[in-house]
């Protein structure tokens, strides 16, 4: 028994040995990644356990962010068993990835997100703050991280937001946006089903009325139903959500739409019997007929109107999508629970409410 033991005690001791010495071959010197490599076989072939952090720790420029991501012919830095690299292998260049390279480019470039003007009080260069709205997404994205670099840019082209720069990446996200009834996708527009199928939603920044005005000796201006207003000519301006004019049966055919550019020339083309009713959010409509002096004109029906939300969007493609709600998410329900939130709110409805009076 004894001699079994020893011969066993020995094998075991030999063992250990050749362990060691397989390990001593792999760490303290350069490594080419295979195929098949993660950093935890890595570790466990040079150390014989998983310590692969300390492997990383040692690579992460030539890596990048994420540790999974390793690749087939990366050259890895394996530092001895103590912890300490050897001299040559410190001195030694080591050429990050294409792949570290653009995730380290990444996370030092700024979120820069997207609005455009003609939209008060919420958004508009003009307005203090540049408008609600715009306050309210700039303070969220401080009070969640004010170390992140984070800017709001103004291309006034609405409908580009959404079909083309989002898609093409070229900004992290876009507001405001109302969010369709995407359970009911078959029923909507085909702008408002892109909607759905490509983009990722904040949560509410803020709640609108989107109303319907008419002129003052209009039959629309008293309409009672949906039903009412069958066979009018419809302005609402291109880049707004026409969700709920479909879910009401409001869509061609049944009545003519009208999409201008600017929110006045709604005002005008109603004004100049081009069209019979405006469809817009209560706010901006009230902006522009005090702007244009036709509080005595035009008027909002009070039997018709639906409250929607307004959203910050990001294209679902987009590397920083997640990143950049995150962020927004985390300083809105900071801004809420303080109280900041309903301070921006209350001063931009006061200011707009004075504007109105002069």
């Amino acid at each position: 028994m004894q001699s079994h033991l020893k011969i066993l005690g020995t094998s075991a001791i030999a063992l250990t040995l050749c362990a060691g010495a397989g390990m001593a071959q792999e760490a303290c010197k350069s490594y080419r990644v295979t195929t098949g490599d993660t950093l935890l076989k890595i570790a466990e072939k040079a150390y014989g356990s998983g310590k692969y952090r300390m492997i990383y720790d040692a690579n992460v420029v030539t890596i990048g962010s994420d540790p999974n991501r390793i690749e087939i012919g990366m050259m890895l830095r394996l530092p001895c068993a103590d912890g300490s690299m050897p001299a040559a292998v410190v001195t030694a260049p080591v050429e990050p990835s294409a792949a570290a390279v653009a995730a380290a480019a990444e996370e030092t470039a700024p979120i820069v997100v997207i609005t455009g003007n003609d939209f008060p009080p919420f958004t508009d260069e003009s307005l203090p703050g540049r408008g609600m709205f715009t306050e309210l997404v700039e303070t969220a994205a401080y009070r969640a991280d004010p170390e992140k670099k984070f800017e709001i840019q103004f291309v006034n082209d609405w409908d580009a937001h959404l079909d083309l720069l989002l898609p093409a990446l070229a900004f992290d996200g876009s507001f405001p946006w109302s969010k369709p009834d995407c359970d009911q996708a078959e029923s909507l527009s085909a702008h408002d089903q892109n909607r759905c199928a490509n983009y990722d939603f904040s949560e509410p920044f803020y709640e609108v009325v989107d109303g319907f005005f008419a002129r003052k000796d209009s039959q629309y201006a008293v309409a009672l139903k949906h039903e009412d207003l069958f066979g009018s000519r419809i302005c609402r301006p291109e880049g707004y959500s026409t969700a709920h004019l479909d879910a009401a049966g409001l869509s061609e055919p049944i009545i003519k739409l009208y999409r201008p550019a600017q929110v006045s020339d709604c005002f005008q083309a109603l004004m100049t019997s081009s069209v019979d009713v405006i469809s817009l959010d209560s706010l901006v409509a009230a902006d522009n007929i005090a702007s244009l002096g036709l509080g005595d004109e035009i008027v909002e029906n009070q039997n018709l109107g639906e409250v929607n939300e307004l959203y910050v969007v990001v294209n679902k493609k987009h590397p920083r999508a997640k990143e950049t709600l995150d962020l927004l998410n985390t300083g809105l329900r900071e801004m809420v629970s303080s109280g900041e939130w309903y301070e921006i709110v209350s001063t931009a409805l006061k200011r707009q409410m004075v504007g109105a009076t002069n």
